[in-house]
Formats: structure tokens, C-alpha cells, sequence
């Protein structure tokens, strides 16, 4: 009878924990106040703001002035140069204290950190890109504690790790820091080489069991059910009975419970759950981008913690078959082809902790407005924060997500690898949940500048010194992205390095992306795009001026014309401003000044994307995805943007609204023959009328065409003509031809 009693008393006490209030088992403290920092070697010291960065904070200290002003750049790089320090002071409680598990979380150092915690070093941190956590209950004290973190300057640490290599890696020193790339100047941005704590700080306390990840997805859907796979990580002080519940707030699948034995150190737990008729998760302009909520919550004896996650019911994946002309490549969404429309997005802020939620969501505005479906993340910049991920997931944008290695060859060492390894867990971990990640790719145009960036010659590689080198690169891209992928989230493609032959190779628009530089680099006409038509174009692009507006902000009137010092400074691109010269010459009358110029350089930029864009358009389904170089800039500059820095559009943004419509008339004067392709995104046919009219100057109708055509998926010409039988005596230097479609 006495255990009878017993065992049900047990399972009242269980009973009532899963239906009153409990404890929660992890409190989580942000650390963002109380903040000073100073030049190493120095005692002057001066607020700072965490999240933030050095740069940042001298700016709100008025130390130094505004780094995108004139040539200001020029004068602040000593700041890198420098090592600096951060330090803060904060309360701990008794009640505080008698948690067992109590940790320092470091959401982002960046880079090269030293951290102590009351005069104790407790990190030597070398990665901005890693979540870093220190156990720290044996060396907090009750009342005051001191947090100071060192950060050494990441100039002088990469001189001193390429002095230790036989040999020069390409492209330069900044190769051995896990540091955002662009930072240390590209063709397109300054050279800021930023420090600081760029990310949130936490002290995390816990007793007893937290969830450390939750990782969701869909290995199976049907017309009337979606399988999920709810993988939950759950770290445990000590070995302990709980229970794990799944639940969706809206109530579109069943509460789902497993109870489960823990023990100490890490735990993995698999649930799964069935969800009723779904409602899939489309891309723009494809349906709705719909997300299901998803709650967990772990229950012990002593409390609960709990974590959410949001998951599109949806699959995805890139397709890659032979065929007569090469190997396609294209995005399969839920089973349908889909045509990328997008361009790369490159990091918006040279100070990125500067960004607000504001930002974001401006920057998927105007990704909307011109009806994008897909962003490329380039790889020389950072990994975007969650808020980013989150605004594509929730408007249909889908990701392709580059790790952060461009342009270079990176070293192979233990330590290196070791961070580089880590680094990679833990965004995949962060991200993988998210319905917008369509791919991984490993890096950004490597392999291609292996085989033809004349590295070897340049930098007077011995035959062993290429071995080695190449094979660093094979460990890294081949080996070791691939193994972490399969154990961390075997559901998406890897692509390990973006193209695969560069643009010089015939076999580059036969297979694989191509990032395709005739045009602009080669010096090559616009009209070369249509020749040059690739699988899938994942760069491509023109140069032009930012806004006037956008000038006069960085500029003084005795700065304003194209070869002054200023506009150098404003243009990274060694021959950039003689380039848009150039061609513009052969476009255009010469302006009549310098703001005359710059507008005429965005009209053409606009052009010669409009050449771009429907020769890939009306290649479908040949072709399948368009993704032209770049989005948006860091800072105000002259750059291959369709949207500056403070958010103007330039007229290449306002043509790629009407280019990346779903149903859009792609027109070709070519060898003196009329053609217009009608190219259709939708999986669905319609009847339409087309209106092809042709206008003098003066507004009168010098010929008409109509026809009925038929709306279908893919490219199909539907006129081709004699240019002189269009016009049909009309001045061909004084006409102008629309063309109209009404469904």
C-alpha cells in the first residue's frame, strides 16, 4: 500500500508542475550598459555603445569626424592600427549566484578578442562570426564585477601570420582573420577595419536542463499532409527525468509530448508531428510565403524553458541535369521550376551595428517593389542578422547564403580550420530553420580565380608551394563545409564555390552560374549579353553615380566633377570613373555637367541591364535565374547598385520593377530585324491581346500592329520582323515603339 501511495503521489506532483506556473529554468541578462572604452596603452577613457564598434564609438564621442565625408577615410586608418579596450562593470545577486549553471554568451567579437572577468582571462576569441560561451560561475563575485575585453588590432595580427607562411596567399593579409572581408576595402567599398563587441552580450544562468536548439523541417509533404521532424538539443546539468511539447499557437497541428530521460552534457531528442492539408510556403510572386509557428517546451521537476521557431511547409532544391546543350541549373520550388529574379546583396552598412529594423525592412521593400524572389548574400561580408532571414521568410524572398570567404585563398592550419569549423556550425545551426535558404555556397569566385586570376605567376608560387595551397582549398571547400552540412543540415544543396568557370570559358554559360564581367571589365558592348546567355547568371553588371543628393552629401561644390580627389575616394574601382566615361561616349552626347553626367550614368546603367536581363529573360527555360551585381551599397558611392546607400533608386531599380514582372515583353533590335519575346513566369495559360504601335515625336501613330497570343510558361516569340516593315516610313531616328499586353 506505502508504494502505491508513493508512486501516485509522484504523479501528482508531475501532474500539477505540467499544469500550474513554474519556474523557468534559464534567465538570460543583456549586458549593454555601463560600457567605456580606450586605445590600448592609454587611460582616456570615453563611452561607448554595445552592440558597436570603435569606429562608432569615437564617432558619438566626437573624436573623429564622419568617416564617409569627403576623404575623411584616408585620415582615420590609423584607428585599425591601434588596439583597443572595452570594459563594463556589472551587479551579480546572491539569488543570482545560486544558479549552477552560469555563463558569459558573446553573440559577436569581433575579432581578435582577449576577455577577463574580474582581472581573470576567461576567452581568447578569433572569429567575428562565432557565438562564443564561457562558463563563469567559479569566478563571478556577489556584488560588483568587472567585464574588460582586449581587442588586438586585426592589421597587425594578419602581418604576423602571413609572416609565418613560406609563401603569399592570394589576395592579400586579410585571409587569416575570420573577419568580415569587405572591411579591409573592395571595389566597391572603403577601408574601415572595425573592432568592438558587435553583437549582443548575455550572462545566461540555469539550473538543471535549457534547449540549446531546435532544428525543424519537412521530409515529406503531400496534397493533404506534411511529415515534420522536430530535432530538439537540450544540455542537462545532470541525469534527469523531463518532458518535451510541441505546439503550434494557431493551432494547425496537434499538441505533440514525449517524455524523455536526460543525461549530463548534451542531449538529442527527436519528435514528429503531422500537419493537415498545409499551406505551402511559395515565393514571391509564385503564392503566399505562409509560416507555421512552432513552440517548444521543455518541463523538469524544477521548471521550464522554452523556444520557438517559424517553418514554410515547403521544398526546395537545385536541379542540375544533362541535356543537349550542357547541364541545367535551377531552383525546383514544391516541384515547379522557378526563375530566380534578384540580385546579390552585399552588406548594407560599412559599420554594420549602426543598422536599425528599419533598414531591413526597407531593404525587402524595395526587393519587393522590383519583384525580386531570390538575394544572393555575398560571401565577403558577414552572416546577416536573424531579422534579415526572418523579413524573407516572411515575404517570399528566397536566400542564397554564401559562407564569408571571396576572392582569396585561405590558409589550412589546425587553429584556423578548428574556427573555421565551429564558425560554420553554429550559422547553419542559426539559420537552417529558415524557409528562405534555398542554397549554400562555399565561397565567392575562388575556384575560378585559381584557375584564371594568374595567382601562381603573380605571387611566384614554387609547383609544392601550388600544391599546397590547392589543397588547403580542397579541405576546406570540399571536405570540411560538406561534413558539417551532412551532420548539421543534410536538407539543401551545397554548392562549394560561385561559378564554376569564369567568364572567359566557353563551358562557363553551358553549366553551373556564371558571374559573366565582358561587359564592364572586358569592355565589352552591352549587346555582348545576349550572346553570352548563361544557365543561371549570378553576376553581372554596370556601374553609375548614386543620386545627386546622395553626392552633395559626401561632397563640397569644389569636389563635384569626375576626376576630382573626392570622387576618387567615392569610387573604388581602380578605372571605375574612366569606364562609365567610356562607354558612355559611345551611348550618349557628352553631358553638359557633372550632375548631368551623373544622371545619365544610372539611365546607362539601366540600359545595359535592360540588355542583360531580358537576353537571360527570353532564354527561359535555357536560362533560369538572373541575378544582376549589386543591390544596395555600404556607403555613398559610385557603384554597380540599384539602390545607394540612403535608399534612392536609380533608374536601374525602376527598369528591374518592370524587367522581373511575371509577365513582362522583352524587346530585340537586332540585325536590323524587330523581335519581341513574351515571357511568362506563371504556370497557368491565358489569352491576351497584344498592341504594338509606332510613334513619332509628336505623338502620331506612324504604324500598328495587334494580335491574339497566348500567355504560357517560359519564352516565346511572338513578333519577328523587317525593322523598315515596322516602321513603315517612319523615321527610325524619331519614332518610338510600344508595345502593350491586355489580358
Amino acid at each position: 500500500m506505502y508504494k502505491k501511495i508513493y508512486m501516485l503521489t509522484i504523479l501528482g506532483l508531475w501532474l500539477l508542475s505540467a499544469c500550474s506556473g513554474q519556474d523557468e529554468l534559464v534567465t538570460l541578462r543583456t549586458l549593454e550598459h555601463n560600457w567605456t572604452f580606450t586605445q590600448a596603452g592609454t587611460d582616456h577613457w570615453l563611452p561607448a555603445t554595445v552592440p558597436g564598434g570603435v569606429h562608432t564609438d569615437l564617432l558619438n564621442a566626437e573624436s573623429i569626424g564622419d568617416p564617409f565625408y569627403r576623404s575623411n577615410e584616408d585620415s582615420l586608418q590609423w584607428i585599425s592600427k591601434k588596439d583597443w579596450i572595452y570594459k563594463t562593470t556589472f551587479e551579480v545577486t546572491e539569488e543570482e549566484l545560486r544558479n549552477p549553471q552560469i555563463e558569459l554568451v558573446f553573440q559577436g567579437l569581433d575579432t581578435h578578442a582577449k576577455v577577463k572577468l574580474n582581472d581573470i582571462e576567461i576567452l581568447a576569441a578569433d572569429n567575428m562570426f562565432r557565438t562564443w560561451v564561457v562558463d563563469v560561475k567559479d569566478q563571478l563575485t556577489k556584488g560588483e564585477n568587472t567585464l574588460e575585453i582586449y581587442f588586438r588590432s586585426a592589421e597587425k595580427y594578419n602581418l604576423e601570420e602571413a609572416a609565418k607562411l613560406p609563401y603569399v596567399l592570394p589576395e592579400d593579409e586579410r585571409v587569416h582573420s575570420r573577419k568580415a572581408q569587405y572591411q579591409f576595402g573592395w571595389d566597391w567599398g572603403p577601408r574601415f577595419v572595425t573592432s568592438g563587441i558587435w553583437r549582443p552580450v548575455h550572462l545566461r544562468m540555469w539550473n538543471e536542463a535549457r534547449i540549446d536548439n531546435i532544428f525543424v523541417n519537412t521530409p515529406h509533404i503531400e496534397e493533404k499532409l506534411a511529415k515534420v521532424s522536430a530535432q530538439i538539443s537540450i544540455e542537462a546539468q545532470y541525469a534527469s527525468s523531463a518532458r518535451v511539447i510541441i505546439t503550434s499557437p494557431e493551432k494547425a497541428f496537434k499538441r505533440t509530448v514525449k517524455d524523455i530521460e536526460l543525461h549530463a552534457g548534451h542531449n538529442t531528442i527527436h519528435l514528429g508531428f503531422e500537419i493537415e492539408n498545409p499551406r505551402l510556403w511559395w515565393a514571391h510572386g509564385m503564392g503566399d510565403a505562409h509560416l507555421y509557428k512552432v513552440d517548444v517546451e521543455l518541463k523538469t521537476s524544477g521548471g521550464s524553458d522554452f523556444s520557438s521557431t517559424r517553418i514554410g511547409v515547403r521544398t526546395i532544391e537545385l536541379v542540375q541535369e544533362e541535356d543537349e546543350m550542357g547541364r541545367s541549373f535551377e531552383f525546383h520550388l514544391n516541384g515547379v521550376p522557378v526563375f530566380a529574379k534578384g540580385a546579390n546583396i552585399i552588406p548594407m552598412e560599412s559599420f554594420p551595428t549602426r543598422l536599425t529594423r528599419e533598414d531591413y525592412e526597407k531593404v525587402i521593400d524595395n526587393a519587393l517593389k522590383a519583384n525580386y524572389n531570390m538575394l544572393r548574400v555575398w560571401g565577403g561580408g558577414y552572416y546577416k542578422d536573424d531579422l534579415f532571414y526572418e523579413l524573407c521568410d516572411e515575404n517570399g524572398i528566397m536566400v542564397w547564403q554564401d559562407f564569408m570567404f571571396a576572392c582569396a585563398m585561405y590558409p589550412g592550419g589546425d587553429d584556423f580550420l578548428h574556427t573555421v569549423r565551429e564558425e560554420i556550425k553554429d550559422n547553419v545551426r542559426r539559420l537552417r530553420n529558415h524557409a528562405s535558404i534555398a542554397l549554400w555556397c562555399g565561397n565567392n569566385e575562388i575556384y575560378n580565380g585559381w584557375f584564371d586570376w594568374n595567382w601562381q605567376t603573380r605571387f611566384n608560387y614554387t609547383a609544392e608551394d601550388s600544391l599546397t595551397v590547392w589543397h588547403d582549398y580542397q579541405v576546406l571547400f570540399d571536405n570540411l563545409i560538406p561534413e558539417v552540412l551532412q551532420q548539421e543540415d543534410p536538407t539543401r544543396n551545397y554548392w562549394p564555390s560561385s561559378p564554376l568557370y569564369g567568364w572567359g570559358h566557353e563551358i562557363s554559360t553551358q553549366v553551373g552560374d556564371n558571374h559573366y564581367w565582358g561587359v564592364w571589365w572586358g569592355m565589352e558592348p552591352f549587346e555582348k549579353y545576349r550572346e553570352k546567355v548563361s544557365r543561371f547568371m549570378s553576376e553581372f553588371g554596370f556601374q553609375s553615380f548614386p543620386a545627386w543628393e546622395t553626392v552633395k552629401s559626401f561632397s563640397v561644390e569644389e569636389d563635384r566633377h569626375l576626376w576630382s580627389d573626392v570622387m576618387r575616394t567615392h569610387q573604388k574601382h581602380p578605372v571605375g570613373n574612366e569606364t562609365i566615361d567610356e562607354y558612355m561616349r559611345r551611348w550618349y552626347p557628352e553631358p553638359k555637367d557633372f550632375e548631368s553626367f551623373v544622371y545619365v550614368s544610372q539611365v546607362l546603367q539601366a540600359e545595359g541591364m535592360r540588355v542583360g536581363i531580358s537576353a537571360h529573360r527570353q532564354a527561359m527555360p535555357y536560362s533560369m535565374g538572373t541575378l544582376y551585381w549589386q543591390f544596395n551599397d555600404c556607403w555613398p558611392v559610385a557603384s554597380w547598385s540599384s539602390v545607394d546607400y540612403y535608399g534612392n533608386w536609380k533608374a536601374l531599380h525602376y527598369y528591374a520593377r518592370k524587367a522581373y514582372s511575371n509577365i513582362y515583353l522583352a524587346p530585340v533590335n537586332e540585325d536590323n530585324r524587330f523581335m519581341l519575346y513574351l515571357v511568362s513566369d506563371g504556370q497557368e495559360s491565358s489569352d491576351a491581346v497584344l498592341d504594338v504601335t509606332v510613334y513619332d515625336f509628336e505623338g502620331n501613330v506612324k504604324n500598328q500592329l495587334q494580335k491574339n497570343v497566348t500567355v504560357k510558361t517560359n519564352s516565346h516569340l511572338v513578333v519577328d520582323m523587317p525593322v523598315a516593315e515596322m516602321l513603315n516610313g517612319a523615321n527610325k531616328e524619331s519614332s518610338v515603339l510600344m508595345a502593350t499586353l491586355t489580358r
